[in-house]
């Protein structure tokens, strides 16, 4: 390996130390909340590692064919530190910024949607249903005042008849039919008054 491409490595390898801070530190950011439970949070630590050391491996392959020498680690070591003393403060900052800003930008989300999707969807299905109760009401009133104008007629017949029903007919039988009658007439007057 020339002395060029061992610069070039040793550069590459400080710049992938600095990206490893920059990463570990959004890693942090992003799983503080959202991962609580221990194991996961210890089998993404573990994921996270390995994509790193694979970023850098491949890194590491595009700038020397892979080779990996001593002062490699060094030079990640260096960028690493680097990153952590002067430009650790700055990018979180940035970073805490970027955050609330798409924190912000959820919430204007989810409040447009509630105000043209959500709110006009129970409109809409307050009115569906408010008119389809109507609708069953006056049904319900015009089929319980047409009944009323069909059982009149057997209403004054029967009040016309009872004198001679009664002498007729047993006594069993007419508290049979009353009791019928009575609960018909009950029914209707709940339809009637259906609310």
């Amino acid at each position: 390996m020339s002395l060029t491409v061992q610069f070039q490595t040793l550069a590459t390898m400080a710049m992938m130390g600095l990206v490893v801070g920059l990463n570990l530190d959004f890693y942090q950011r992003l799983t503080v909340q959202a991962i609580r439970k221990l194991w996961s949070r210890a089998v993404s630590d573990i994921l996270f590692w390995m994509v790193q050391a694979l970023l850098v491996f491949y890194v590491l392959l595009r700038t020397n064919e892979g080779e990996l020498r001593f002062y490699i680690f060094f030079a990640l070591l260096a960028g690493f530190l680097f990153y952590r003393k002067f430009g650790r403060a700055s990018f979180l900052s940035v970073l805490e910024r970027g955050f609330n800003l798409v924190s912000w930008c959820r919430r204007l989300i989810i409040a447009v949607l509630q105000v043209v999707l959500v709110d006009p969807l129970k409109f809409i299905l307050k009115l569906l249903t408010s008119s389809v109760m109507m609708a069953l009401r006056l049904i319900i009133n015009i089929l319980s005042i047409f009944l009323r104008f069909l059982l009149f007629p057997l209403t004054w017949i029967g009040s016309m008849m009872k004198p001679l029903v009664s002498r007729l007919v047993p006594s069993p039988i007419i508290t049979f039919t009353k009791k019928v009658y009575n609960n018909i007439n009950r029914k209707l007057k709940k339809l009637w008054h259906f609310k």
